[in-house]
């Protein structure tokens, strides 16, 4: 590779990297993940209890509370909640596990820059790196610790087993015994594989000890402030219970969910990676192809088996998914099945690149509220859309003369270039239209100043269910829970308030309160409904509309 292209390449990468934290507060939290783990950061600051989360006043359980606090103190950072403040430290984080993805890179023989802009294009990455979730900060967690672990293994040191279990105790602390469970998976099946290299049984020893400790404590702590009960439902209800399928913890999928989710959100690199694999388990004798190759086979089987399946689950194996396509990169210039697969990749996004621009553009709300066979059937896009159609070609046919000029650096440079174009775009300007379909910032802030000037805004039917967090995060406040239908009938009837309830509740209750009509609708991104005490007073704004951040 000559400096120049080492430079350009070193360009995109920067600029792929820079895009994981754009346009953060250009849309609305999205429900439902995003605006719960808002809230319930908010909620945290708002009441000092650092240890218990919390989501309207009620133990949220379901992970520790190191992620809330990065929450909080951004908020603090920014002055006041907000989705900018919200997303800031998923994409922080998002920045650093590309970086700890570069350094692991050049460890196991791979290009750096390469397994990069792997990382920083693969659409489940650059998307959860814009999620106020802490996905993205546990999976850069993970990936160090396992970094940590590659180099103990190699050197010996018990120091880098120490940090790798801190990492460990940080992943955890983000996103529970998940990251835990699937890097110490890892580094078990690589042992076995491969030897326990340069390791000490007594390091290996104190290090399992130190992650017992770390991720024991919050358990011991659940079950001395709330009781075993609270430390059984976060240890059984939310771990084994998803593991096994029981009904009530959700998600359960397919066994063939990753493989078909692997094919849009590591899309186009999914394209390549079979290649890739296969280069990596004919090179497997050694160490640095065996590692990543083990590292994401081992994570992908284990949540494969689980029959609680996100997409997002799966990140933690992204680094090594980039590595792996780094390591083949250079191979795919030698002739046979790997040259298939490049230009298989390369043709495919050149054919739908123009094409996916130009339907980004058109998409409109109203169309995608309408279903998106009306939206494939109306685009519409604007004349400006034609002119990223030009650059999208310009770029297909950039990429096939590096291509066809057999430039391995250069090829990757312009591939980044398109698909960071094609991040950016969504980001900055498609998602910003979809906003209106997800949002209920303002009828939420609008209940919000209700409060303040004497209003009773409540809940009703929570019992059981997760409370509405996006009426929570912008209202700024808790809200009070009615569970009986006579209580709430009294209460609408004795005074101004308005009552957020499921829609399925209300149109059940319609016959009942007859006189309670719903101005509002269904709230955006939500199944959740507005009632009010007399008509027009929830749904009327009590100051002057004036501009409010996201």
């Amino acid at each position: 590779m000559s400096p120049v292209d080492r430079w350009l390449l070193g360009g995109v990468a920067v600029v792929a990297v820079a895009a994981l934290a754009s346009g953060l507060g250009r849309t609305d939290l999205w429900p439902p993940d995003e605006p719960r783990v808002a809230e319930i950061a908010r909620e945290m600051a708002a009441s000092g209890s650092w240890l218990v989360p919390t989501l309207n006043g009620h133990p949220f359980l379901e992970e520790p509370p190191l992620f809330y606090w990065w929450q909080a103190g951004a908020y603090r950072l920014a002055g006041a909640p907000s989705a900018a403040a919200a997303r800031l430290p998923a994409a922080t984080a998002g920045i650093a596990g590309a970086l700890v993805t570069a350094i692991l890179a050049s460890r196991l023989g791979a290009d750096p820059l390469l397994a990069v802009v792997v990382l920083a294009t693969a659409p489940e990455y650059w998307w959860m790196a814009h999620s106020a979730t802490p996905d993205t900060a546990a999976a850069a967690a993970t990936a160090l610790a396992l970094l940590l672990f590659y180099a103990a293994w190699q050197s010996g040191r018990p120091g880098a087993l120490a940090v790798a279990a801190a990492a460990l105790g940080v992943a955890y602390g983000c996103k529970s015994f998940l990251p835990v469970g699937l890097a110490v998976l890892t580094m078990a099946a690589f042992v076995a594989g491969t030897g326990r290299g340069r390791l000490r049984l007594g390091s290996v020893a104190l290090t399992l000890v130190g992650i017992a400790v770390l991720t024991g404590a919050w358990v011991w702590f659940l079950v001395e402030r709330l009781g075993w009960g609270a430390a059984s439902d976060f240890l059984f209800a939310n771990h084994l219970g998803r593991l096994v399928g029981l009904r009530a913890s959700g998600h359960v999928r397919t066994v063939l969910y990753y493989v078909i989710n692997l094919a849009l959100d590591l899309f186009p690199w999914s394209l390549v990676l079979p290649a890739a694999v296969v280069a990596a388990w004919r090179g497997r004798a050694a160490p640095e192809r065996r590692f990543p190759l083990i590292w994401a086979g081992a994570m992908l089987t284990v949540l494969t088996v689980s029959a609680s399946k996100r997409a997002h689950y799966l990140l933690a194996a992204y680094p090594a998914f980039a590595v792996l396509v780094a390591q083949w990169w250079p191979e795919a210039w030698s002739g046979g099945r790997s040259q298939v697969a490049r230009r298989l990749m390369l043709l495919t996004l050149i054919a739908v690149g123009p094409v996916l621009t130009l339907v980004l553009l058109g998409v409109r709300a109203e169309q995608v509220a309408a279903g998106w066979g009306a939206t494939l059937r109306d685009v519409r896009p604007p004349e400006s859309a034609w002119l990223a159609v030009a650059v999208a070609v310009l770029l297909g046919l950039a990429l096939l003369r590096a291509d066809r000029g057999r430039h391995v650096a250069r090829t990757a440079t312009v591939l980044t270039a398109y698909l960071t174009g094609i991040h950016l775009l969504l980001v900055l300007v498609v998602l910003p239209r979809l906003n209106p379909l997800a949002t209920a910032r303002a009828q939420a802030e609008r209940l919000g100043r209700l409060a303040d000037r004497g209003v009773e805004v409540v809940l009703f039917g929570s019992e059981g269910l997760e409370p509405p967090s996006p009426v929570l995060f912008y209202a700024r406040r808790q809200l009070r829970e009615i569970e009986d239908v006579g209580t709430l009938s009294a209460r609408l009837r004795t005074g101004p308030a308005c009552a957020v309830m499921r829609a399925d509740d209300y149109a059940a209750l319609a016959p009942v309160l007859p006189a309670l009509p719903v101005r509002d609708g269904v709230l955006p991104g939500s199944r959740f409904v507005i009632v009010e005490s007399t008509p027009g007073l929830c749904t009327t704004d009590p100051e002057p509309t004036r501009a409010r951040g996201s």
